[in-house]
């Protein structure tokens, strides 16, 4: 389930135990969702034991009786909430940071005293920087318009700008996942143009709306069987061994991070570092290789070793015929 729907759950049960009934117009307009959606929520609730009924020509409720159990949080989980708390503020504006931001707290203010304090002044010390991160306020909205036609099985328009197309191309889509990866927020979707499953970067879209069109999506779609080995992101249908040997010089730092399911990895007596990897496709991790320039060497296999010859080759011819060093 995901988060906005759950945010969206609460929200109900918050209206239904107000003082007064609620229309089923009433609720799906506070809430900003179809009759369908919301009758899906309710269904929801009854499956969890929420207490809800319908007072004839007046509307829904709960029982008064009923109440949301306390939230009895320990040291170490009101630690963890103040450590999301500060990740969520290395983030605001990106989907879904706000809102959780805003939950955390709320979270945080069932905490009593003096543990809360002690907690915060525990978390004092440490801080957070988060690697480069997208800034584009429509990630955030292209996010949410999604959440809502995935949950309501409902096709989008879209105008998406590919960075190997010259122009951009308009297409309907049904969204089946989002998927964050790195850097930024993507959609898994089919299109009426392509039968595959189709990986769509948020900030590439132009335009996005709802249409009135729905479909009837898979029971489960699963992103990390779409990705499967494919180092980064996208498959190519063809799996490598790769083998590779990093230098003394940046063999610990290497070793440092799970790069790939997949990874292998051992330390030689002279410092070097071989490592080896099954990746679906070369053309992400070509990249990543030469990123550490002259401090790798692909042993396997022989196609790898040349794409990444020609890229250092390239780039060096570039730099040479500028006289500042800068090819553009």
């Amino acid at each position: 389930m995901g988060v906005g729907r759950v945010h969206r759950l609460i929200r109900l049960i918050t209206l239904l135990q107000s003082e007064r009934a609620w229309s089923v117009r009433e609720l799906a307009e506070q809430l900003g969702v179809s009759r369908r959606t919301l009758f899906r929520d309710l269904n929801v609730l009854e499956m969890a034991g929420v207490p809800y009924y319908h007072e004839p020509n007046r509307g829904y409720r709960i029982a008064r009786s009923f109440f949301l159990p306390p939230v009895n949080l320990t040291v170490t989980e009101t630690l963890g909430l103040m450590l999301l708390t500060k990740q969520a503020l290395a983030q605001r504006g990106r989907p879904m940071a706000d809102a959780a931001l805003s939950a955390v707290v709320k979270l945080l203010s069932t905490v009593p005293e003096p543990m809360r304090s002690a907690c915060a002044d525990l978390m004092e010390p440490v801080s957070i920087r988060l690697s480069a991160q997208v800034a584009d306020e429509a990630e955030a909205r292209h996010h949410q318009t999604f959440q809502r036609c995935i949950d309501e099985g409902r096709v989008c328009k879209m105008t998406y700008k590919s960075p190997v197309e010259a122009q951009s191309a308009t297409l309907l889509v049904k969204p089946l996942a989002l998927h964050f990866s790195s850097r930024a927020w993507y959609v898994f979707a089919r299109t009426d143009q392509h039968k595959d499953v189709r990986l769509f970067k948020l900030v590439r879209i132009e335009q996005l709306e709802p249409t009135d069109r729905l479909f009837t999506p898979p029971k489960r779609f699963d992103p990390a069987a779409w990705i499967g080995q494919a180092w980064q992101l996208i498959p190519e249908g063809r799996c490598h061994h790769v083998e590779l040997e990093f230098s003394p010089r940046v063999a610990t730092n290497v070793m440092e991070v799970r790069w790939h399911p997949t990874q292998k990895q051992n330390r030689l007596p002279d410092g070097r570092c071989h490592m080896s990897f099954d990746v679906d496709g070369l053309n992400e991790i070509t990249w990543w290789i030469c990123g550490y320039a002259d401090q790798v060497l692909v042993l396997k296999p022989t196609a790898l070793r040349e794409r990444v010859r020609q890229m250092h080759e390239a780039a060096a011819k570039q730099a040479r015929s500028s006289k500042t060093g800068i090819p553009f």
